[in-house]
């Protein structure tokens, strides 16, 4: 009913907003709606957003993506990314405005407030302390080869498992209705409303980018007191560990890469690098998979060796392929995104993020990058024509530049 209540006030402001014209200092929002947000974050911050998500969806399918999810991951989404950016405009302190302590705060001796996470900040007094209630099935959409008990983990690995096996599952159903049909049964599949695809790789997004943040350096807990810092710190590499081990999230997340980057290069084929262009979505995509990536290996040598030997087909058979190409690695593909730079603002920084953080502490990795030879020439674009060369590739995947012949 709440998530309903908000889509309903967003879209009659939305519609408002289309036939009046609001003074710049007037946002198209309303009190109601911020009032739902907030109940909505308040609500998740207690571990709830599992029960949430499948709540929101149809009466007769809870697994049907609605525009209430959508509403609904949103917010999380906002919420999430709202408080990252206050530790890290507080100086990672985390603090929270200049709310008056409780007084229970007050007797446990704090001297400033902290803003809860909003997965799981509220669960219990101590981080990680109680559970998830009412049967919730965490393990929900995982393959039986890879189902673990959720009683075995701290509720924060329960809540950021529960994300990763949804946009698995999420995957999939987009996956079948772009193609009009289902894999795993042959039956055919269509929208059950206009926008049902936009919606479902909007939540995908959205939870991946939440699953990021969540997983982040910069996602330490601030606290007073040093060793339940470092247990924070423990829990999230535990996340991350747990996170590689029994769920697909790095292959499915270097597949959506390598899909986005094999589309890219074959589109753009043939044009120099200040005339690549990706679509907005593509751009917003390949950012959240870059940085996820990035975030999801950071100091796990676990993840980063799965990262190094996950094997990726190609994606689109337009892109020209050398004979002397090696097997295509996450690793590689995570490199060839470098590649789009210049079609995607801040793309090439996360980049460089993930790949330090990739090789980190891993001469394997290292070594890898380091012995990656080009597998494909530079496109016979019109500055090279004009500089009367080209350039092509020896039998050992050498690059070599040679003046252009008359019948060039």
């Amino acid at each position: 009913v709440i998530l309903h209540s908000m889509k309903t006030q967003t879209s009659q402001i939305q519609s408002r907003s289309s036939s009046i014209v609001l003074p710049e200092s007037e946002e198209p929002s309303d009190s109601a709606t911020e009032w739902i947000s907030l109940v909505l974050e308040r609500m998740a911050s207690r571990g709830l957003l599992p029960l949430m998500f499948h709540t929101a969806g149809s009466s007769q399918n809870d697994s049907t993506v609605t525009p209430e999810k959508v509403v609904l991951t949103s917010c999380i989404r906002q919420a999430v990314d709202d408080y990252h950016s206050a530790r890290a405009a507080s100086g990672d302190c985390g603090e929270f405005g200049r709310r008056r302590l409780s007084i229970a705060a007050k007797s446990a001796g704090m001297t400033v407030l902290t803003r809860p996470h909003p997965l799981w900040g509220r669960v219990d007094e101590d981080f990680g302390g109680g559970g998830i209630g009412g049967g919730i099935d965490l393990a929900r959409g995982m393959p039986s080869s890879k189902r673990r008990d959720p009683g075995h983990f701290n509720v924060a690995i329960r809540i950021l498992i529960f994300i990763a096996n949804e946009v698995d599952r999420l995957r999939l159903q987009m996956q079948s209705l772009q193609a009009g049909y289902s894999k795993a049964s042959g039956d055919e599949v269509a929208e059950i409303y206009e926008g049902e695809l936009s919606c479902t790789r909007h939540i995908i997004d959205d939870f991946r980018d939440i699953l990021s943040q969540s997983l982040g350096k910069h996602a330490s807990f601030s606290s007073n007191n040093h060793s339940a810092q470092r247990h924070k710190q423990c829990i999230l590499a535990e996340a991350r560990l747990v996170l590689g081990r029994d769920t697909d999230v790095i292959q499915n997340c270097c597949m959506d890469l390598a899909y986005i980057v094999d589309n890219a290069l074959a589109s753009n084929h043939g044009k120099n690098a200040r005339e690549l262009k990706m679509t907005p979505q593509d751009q917003q995509s390949a950012v959240i998979l870059v940085r996820l990536l990035g975030n999801v290996v950071y100091r796990c040598r676990q993840n980063q060796d799965l990262f190094r030997v996950t094997q990726i087909p190609l994606m689109d058979n337009r892109v020209p392929v050398a004979p002397t190409a090696t097997t295509r690695t996450g690793l590689h593909v995570l490199l060839s995104a470098t590649s789009l730079a210049t079609a995607c603002f801040t793309l090439r920084e996360w980049c460089i993020v993930a790949i330090r953080n990739a090789v980190e502490d891993n001469d394997a990795n290292a070594e890898a990058v380091r012995m990656l030879e080009a597998n494909e020439a530079l496109s016979d674009t019109p500055e090279l024509r004009n500089l009367g060369v080209k350039i092509g590739l020896d039998a050992k995947g050498k690059v070599h530049v040679q003046r252009r012949d008359s019948t060039t």
